[in-house]
């Protein structure tokens, strides 16, 4: 499938096909033992199927990112974040830079720039969307080595659960405005993200079943304000709730009515942008006599979840309440709510002595009757 030949000018050229049957490439070299080893290299890559055609060694980051991008099937919000984080690698590397020659060296000095002006979280994000993007690449047949193998990323700060207590959840509820209390309790008392609460339709309220249906939520950028898909599958979720829940939800929808296509919560009609929600929800922490901004809306999820392990519901059980991915995101994330190991011991031996107690005084009981 390859070979060389002296031409009439003195120089070499080196041929081979692509695979058999297939057209002829050619190079030329001045020496001789540069043709033979050009020709060793690409019959090593042609067996071990590592082989780039001059095409595919051309293709530019620039273009293959516009490519990529277009055939995802993205929702919006996801789409913006790609087109964000791959422009961050564009302007990096160049878009002329072919992407075949891009090397894991280079993605490591790319990360170490992005972490001195990025949050770790934020590196992390655009990496991922990278790194999604070159193994698309590689499976395109124009990468053959992943540069993004092994690349060590800035590690996300610890963070510490917060989890709202009962009597602040109460006294939030109290102090927010009439028409905003249910959102509250939406958080609260059903694990509802601030965009799933905004999305709620009256007629995703079961009052018959005692459910909650989560079908969508609102982007409620001001730019935006459009009904949509919730974060994930999972997040497609009926959650149970008592009766307290459903007479909160009935009374909103008894004073305030639906909104636009029936939306539960609503301004004059009209969705509940994130501006009037922040809003409402930094006025009933202040009147609940918390500092403003002391408390994030998305912590109401935490009580939610805190009461649910505190019940003894199971893993999976919250974790389909919760709308996870994975049972695992659940346990990572809660871990430290659920009773250790020394509470179990401590309640296995409460539990035997308690038995072992009773044992004999409903034995000396039997032998008196």
């Amino acid at each position: 499938m390859a070979s060389i030949e002296k031409r009439s000018d003195g120089r070499w050229r080196a041929r081979w096909r692509e695979f058999p049957g297939g057209p002829q490439s050619a190079k030329h070299f001045d020496r001789k033992v540069d043709a033979e080893r050009h020709v060793a290299e690409v019959t090593t890559q042609l067996a071990r199927g590592t082989y780039l055609t001059a095409d595919q060694l051309r293709v530019t980051l620039g273009r293959y990112v516009v490519e990529h991008i277009e055939r995802q099937v993205w929702r919006e919000r996801t789409r913006e974040l790609a087109v964000l984080a791959l422009g961050r690698a564009r302007a990096h590397f160049g878009d002329d830079r072919p992407i075949s020659s891009i090397r894991r060296g280079d993605v490591e000095a790319w990360v170490v720039r992005l972490s001195s002006d990025m949050a770790a979280s934020t590196v992390r994000v655009t990496f991922q969307h990278f790194r999604s993007m070159v193994r698309a690449a590689m499976a395109d047949g124009l990468v053959v080595v992943d540069p993004t193998l092994r690349v060590r990323l800035p590690a996300p700060p610890a963070s510490e659960l917060v989890v709202p207590t009962p009597v602040q959840v109460r006294a939030l509820i109290a102090a927010a405005m009439p028409d905003f209390r249910a959102a509250i309790v939406l958080g609260a008392h059903v694990g509802l993200r601030a965009g799933e609460a905004q999305g709620l339709f009256v007629s995703d309220v079961d009052f018959l079943r005692r459910t909650v249906n989560v079908r969508r939520q609102l982007d409620g950028r001001s730019n935006r304000m459009a009904l949509g898909e919730v974060k994930t599958k999972a997040s497609l979720r009926s959650v149970p709730v008592p009766a307290s829940v459903l007479e909160v939800l009935a009374e909103h929808v008894r004073v305030h009515g639906a909104g636009r296509d029936g939306v539960l919560l609503h301004r004059d009609g009209e969705y509940l942008s994130d501006n009037q929600f922040n809003w409402a929800w930094r006025g009933a922490q202040r009147r609940a006599g918390e500092p403003e901004g002391s408390i994030r809306f998305h912590w109401l999820r935490h009580a939610f979840a805190s009461a649910l392990i505190s019940a003894g519901c199971s893993v999976k059980a919250v974790a389909d309440a919760m709308g996870h991915q994975s049972p695992i995101v659940t346990l990572t994330t809660y871990a430290s709510l659920w009773p250790g190991d020394e509470d179990r011991i401590r309640s296995a031996i409460e539990a035997s002595w308690s038995a072992e107690v009773r044992a004999p005084d409903q034995r000396g009981e039997s032998a008196r009757r």
